[in-house]
């Protein structure tokens, strides 16, 4: 016998409509996963917004959708994308805040019935209630708790939204910020690339550079490997193209004319004259009168006409070295060079066009001879465009044995017969000093020792430094207490076989054609090399690499 079912109470209306309510939300809210589909990958949202407004607008009535971006300075909004809107409705590109203290507080909506309603409303939305604007449900889009964007449904009747359409926004603003997430991601990653590849180029050109110089000439060459001493190039290598003027910074005798030259070489300056002059050489009146040049009769002696170093110049560049020594005086008509592009000769009245391009260079602090009152701050900031800091040799000590090997090759050279070698005890002291006096005392001790050795093998007893470095009782030099042991070279304390400078090189060409799988080329820039000069090595050092 079946067991009647009693029939359980009516649901009441309110129930009814309440249940009504929430299929309702639960249809808006499906209909709009459509949206994940049309944003999924796409990488500008504003390719699609038209599409993203269609999609939505039968969930959410608007006129007009909007999104809007906070700018850096977190005063306006730009208007990143919009949906179509009718026409005559111009859309501003940036628009002030309505609210400033709304990037600064915490707001999870912003529902505004009728932006015409009072003063300050009317005053805060004055852009939208131009074109008509009257209802607004604003979302915002946040990053780590801040504010970054608002994703705005604008109406153009009072009313339109209630609390039940947040809900609803809010699931259209989070896809909406999926996809600018998107695009972000995609866009560091295209600047990434680009920063990537000036790089890469930049490197590319340096190396040509270097390459190029060092085929002009021993004056010309450029040696290191070291990574501070590449980061120089890099930037000397940036402002070349331009007509700024560089100042070169650091201890004395860094390789600030190396680089001074570099700049010339890689500019379109270029093919005119590098004029130098070192301005602690002469004093004051000498030196003005070799830089500006002079008059007939304009001093004692002065029979003829005479043009000066800028004159010299002119289409090139010109090379102040030791800039900070110079008087008031030369300051001064120095700064109408830079200021005015021009000068005039000592004893002469007649304005000559200055065409050069100034590069100076300077081992003190011009900042503390500013506030002692020896150098000019007008002159300072003219100068100092583009500052450039030489490390000393003691930071990039890489470049010790790739530059002792040049200078042993240019005292070979001069002195008509093979580079000198240069045993393993010589190079520890060489590596352990910390050459105070840098790149200029480092060629100044190897042409001394390569005397001393008549040409022959470089041992520590050649190599005549200050105490404590000196080398003694038949051991390699001291350390000087601030260095510290470096990694793979031998204790001082102990004997070592003597290996010249060929088998050093030997092993480090034979690396590089290792590194780059023999091509000659690629190994040459490695080193530092000319194509050719690699093939010379190759020759003399009987290396038959396999190709």
């Amino acid at each position: 016998m079946s067991v009647p079912r009693t029939p359980g109470p009516r649901p009441t209306s309110g129930e009814l409509e309440s249940l009504r309510s929430e299929v309702e939300e639960l249809r808006r809210l499906k209909a709009v996963d459509d949206l994940l589909e049309t944003l999924t990958g796409v990488l500008d949202v504003r390719q699609v917004f038209d599409r993203v407004s269609e999609i939505s607008r039968p969930v959410l009535p608007h006129d007009a959708l909007a999104l809007g971006r906070i700018t850096p300075d977190r005063q306006s909004i730009r208007v990143w994308a919009h949906s179509s809107v009718p026409e005559g409705f111009a859309v501003p590109e940036i628009v002030p805040l309505p609210d400033p203290s709304m990037v600064q507080r915490e707001w999870d909506f912003m529902l505004l019935d009728d932006i015409s309603a009072d003063e300050t409303l009317r005053r805060q939305n004055a852009p939208l209630l131009k074109y008509g604007v009257r209802s607004v449900l604003r979302i915002p889009l946040k990053e780590d708790g801040v504010i970054v964007a608002a994703l705005n449904f604008l109406a153009f009747r009072p009313g339109v939204y209630a609390a039940r359409d947040v809900l609803i926004a809010k699931r259209i603003a989070a896809f909406v910020h999926l996809a600018l997430s998107h695009h972000d991601l995609a866009e560091a990653a295209r600047h990434a690339a680009e920063a990537q590849e000036r790089a890469r180029q930049l490197e590319r050109r340096v190396e040509g550079l270097v390459a190029a110089l060092s085929s002009q000439g021993r004056v010309s060459r450029v040696v290191g490997v070291s990574a501070p001493w590449k980061e120089v190039l890099r930037q000397a290598a940036k402002v070349s193209p331009a007509e700024t003027t560089v100042l070169l910074t650091g201890e004395s005798g860094p390789g600030k004319a190396v680089v001074a030259r570099f700049v010339h070489a890689s500019s379109p300056r270029a093919t005119g004259p590098f004029v130098a002059i070192n301005c602690a050489a002469l004093p004051d009146t000498l030196l003005e009168s070799e830089l500006f040049g002079f008059e007939r009769g304009a001093f004692s002696g002065a029979h003829a006409a005479k043009p000066g170093r800028i004159e010299a110049a002119q289409g090139g560049v010109l090379f102040l070295d030791e800039i900070g020594e110079t008087s008031s005086s030369v300051q001064a008509k120095l700064l109408r060079v830079l200021q005015e592009k021009e000068f005039q000769r000592l004893g002469g009245s007649r304005a000559q066009r200055a065409d050069v391009r100034v590069v100076a260079a300077t081992n003190r602090d011009l900042a503390s001879a500013m506030a002692r009152g020896t150098f000019r701050e007008d002159l300072f900031y003219r100068l100092a465009v583009f500052e450039i800091r030489l490390p000393p040799l003691r930071e990039r000590s890489d470049d010790i044995l790739p530059l002792a090997g040049a200078f042993l090759e240019d005292t070979g050279a001069e002195l008509g017969r093979p580079a000198a070698g240069i045993s393993r005890d010589a190079m520890d002291v060489l590596l352990r000093y910390r050459w105070p006096g840098n790149v200029r005392e480092l060629r100044n001790v190897l042409e001394r020792a390569s005397i001393l050795s008549d040409g022959g093998l470089i041992t520590h007893e050649h190599l005549i430094l200050p105490q404590p470095e000196r080398p003694h009782a038949g051991t390699a030099a001291l350390a000087a207490p601030s260095m510290p042991e470096r990694p793979g070279l031998p204790s001082p304390s102990r004997t070592f076989r003597a290996e010249s400078l060929a088998e050093l090189e030997r092993k480090a060409i034979e690396k590089a054609l290792a590194e780059a799988r023999f091509n000659k080329s690629r190994a040459a820039r490695a080193l530092g090399l000319t194509r050719g000069q690699l093939y010379g090595k190759l020759r003399r050092l009987r290396i038959d690499p396999v190709d």
